[in-house]
């Protein structure tokens, strides 16, 4: 399984490359948008749901080593990152699952009582699709993938690519 999935990385990291660029594709490449919220709370697999919300957190999209996007929360812990075009620098990292939202916010910040929690919360990414409008969006498992490198190639994309982290967990 991860032959395969080391291989549509590939093939979509060579669409995107191979994709037509500025005027001669009539649309942008999609903007890639990391949303979600950020959990007071110490532990693996947090359900955001059942926490309170981290406000005014500070977190960062980290794929490998290198801090592709930053942002802060607001008052409800929620957080968008704009990531601007998915290029083949930005989608080669997150098809390898090397990406990651890391809050470097200290938790005693949301809740004085987490201060002696040491650890950084952190969660592994996954990528929803593009969202263009239509309704349609989802990857849908390997045939939406490659669907999505067909709309690459065809040079049709636009809109929007969705990233959201997974369950947040104190590393």
């Amino acid at each position: 399984m991860a032959t395969k999935s080391l291989l549509l990385a590939a093939l979509l990291v060579l669409a995107v490359s191979q994709a037509p660029h500025g005027a001669e594709a009539g649309k942008q490449p999609p903007v890639a948008l990391v949303t979600g919220v950020v959990p007071c709370s110490a532990g693996n697999s947090i359900n955001v749901a059942a926490v309170p919300p981290f406000p005014n957190a500070a977190v960062q999209m980290v794929c490998g080593r290198d801090v592709m996007a930053s942002a802060t929360a607001d008052r409800s812990g929620t957080y968008t990152m704009n990531m601007g075009p998915a290029t083949s620098s930005l989608l080669a990292p997150l098809l390898g699952n090397q990406c990651k939202v890391v809050v470097v916010t200290p938790l005693a910040a949301c809740n004085a009582s987490l201060a002696s929690v040491t650890g950084t919360l952190t969660a592994p990414v996954q990528l929803l699709g593009i969202d263009s409008g239509s309704g349609s969006g989802g990857l849908g498992g390997l045939g939406g993938l490659i669907g999505l490198i067909g709309q690459i190639v065809g040079g049709l994309l636009g809109g929007i690519l969705n990233i959201i982290p997974l369950p947040f967990s104190l590393v």
